[in-house]
């Protein structure tokens, strides 16, 4: 992205809407990593994956790699779902909490994970989905 514009994305729904903006198009199921600074600016933004139907294709050591490169001190994690419902399977929310697990280890922090569906997405964190 030219023009150097900084993107903040230091709360959910700020976060939310950018992945609304990017996922809520999308026809088939993608996967992205947002790398974050201490003060919520993005760092990277990287597709993990596309075309699965579920969150199994979450890549544990990918997640940690991406983190570590872009020296994020915090990630989010968004997929979309393009079947319209925004609610995480148990598989999403197990997938999910192996990669907060191994970034915890690194004193990184897993935010958020957000799923995109139909016009609105969802937080797993706001959830409770992530104690």
């Amino acid at each position: 992205r030219s023009g150097g514009k900084e993107r903040v994305l230091n709360s959910v729904d700020k976060c939310g809407r950018y992945f609304l903006e990017l996922l809520g198009h999308e026809r088939q199921e993608l996967l992205y990593q947002a790398c974050l600074d201490g003060k919520g600016k993005l760092l990277s933004c990287k597709k993990l994956s596309q075309g699965s139907a579920d969150c199994t294709a979450l890549s544990v050591r990918q997640v940690v790699e991406n983190a570590l490169l872009s020296g994020a001190s915090g990630v989010f994690l968004a997929h979309n779902h393009p079947s319209g419902v925004a609610l995480p399977s148990q598989a999403d929310v197990q997938a999910t909490v192996q990669v907060r697990d191994a970034l915890k280890r690194l004193d990184i922090r897993l935010i958020d994970h957000i799923i995109v569906a139909d016009g609105d997405y969802v937080s797993m964190a706001s959830s409770g989905l992530l104690r």
